[in-house]
């Protein structure tokens, strides 16, 4: 992405952290229409109808960009060469062994280097430099509905060939929860802002633990039923039983009192 300028007073080093109010401090349109544009062209790829990424919502949110970009000498002008958007997220994740685990992680919220640069070591750069400043090594990150090719990518540069998809879309690694397990007998310490549930619950599934279900008692006190008073319900498996039988019946004798479709 080409802006006739030189950014080089505007943005100084060619790997840059431009979180919220850098952003916002910069204060030139080229910078934020280049940005945008950049953020098009990732959009295009992924086949989405707007852009993931805009400088307008980077100053109202959390994230952080990490910007790659160089100026050509001969030509001056500027060229952006691609981005990575990371934000820290609390998910609630689920290990190959549907072990539930809770905390904060650091997640690639979109990655986009540009075509004539693609191929290049342009992407590795941005994650590199992403990862010292972020304090995090690899196998932390969370990706947001990855693309095929960036779970390559990260196959590829970094070894992480074992992702862990969740059912927020988000995609782990095995890693992350081995880092976390125990070690010669020991449980290690989770990091911070990490928790991991005693009882693991299975996310997923679609179905509850218990067919009791209060909101859809007719007996319940916040029914009332059709009384002028609330009452309580019978909590005891044999009310249960007994509150459905009597729902049957009442369906059955609705069924057998309406008028045939026929």
């Amino acid at each position: 992405m080409q802006v006739n300028a030189d950014l080089r007073p505007i943005l100084g080093p060619q790997l840059v952290r431009l979180d919220p109010m850098r952003i916002k401090q910069l204060q030139d349109p080229q910078v934020y229409d280049a940005i945008d544009s950049l953020a098009k062209l990732s959009a295009h790829c992924l086949q989405l109808r707007t852009p993931l990424t805009t400088c307008e919502k980077l100053i109202n949110s959390d994230s952080t960009l990490y910007l790659s970009w160089k100026y050509d000498e001969e030509e001056k002008v500027s060229r952006l060469l691609g981005f990575a958007k990371v934000g820290r997220k609390k998910l609630f994740l689920y290990d190959a062994q549907m072990q539930t685990y809770e905390g904060e992680v650091l997640c690639l919220l979109d990655f986009y280097v540009h075509f004539s640069t693609q191929r290049q070591g342009v992407g590795k750069q941005i994650l590199d430099y992403m990862f010292s400043q972020e304090h995090a090594e690899p196998y932390q990150l969370a990706l947001d509905n990855p693309s095929v090719t960036l779970l390559g990518f990260m196959s590829q540069k970094y070894g992480m060939n074992r992702p862990v998809w969740q059912n927020t879309n988000f995609v782990v690694f095995d890693e992350l929860f081995q880092s976390l397990s125990a070690e010669n007998g020991v449980e290690k310490s989770p990091p911070d802002g990490w928790r991991r549930p005693m009882t693991p619950r299975r996310l997923g599934t679609g179905m509850t633990d218990t067919r009791w279900l209060q909101h859809a008692v007719s007996g319940h006190q916040s029914k009332g039923n059709a009384m002028a008073a609330p009452v309580d319900a019978d909590m005891t498996p044999q009310g249960a039983l007994s509150n459905r039988a009597h729902q049957a019946k009442a369906r059955k004798a609705h069924i057998l009192s309406s008028k045939p479709l026929w």
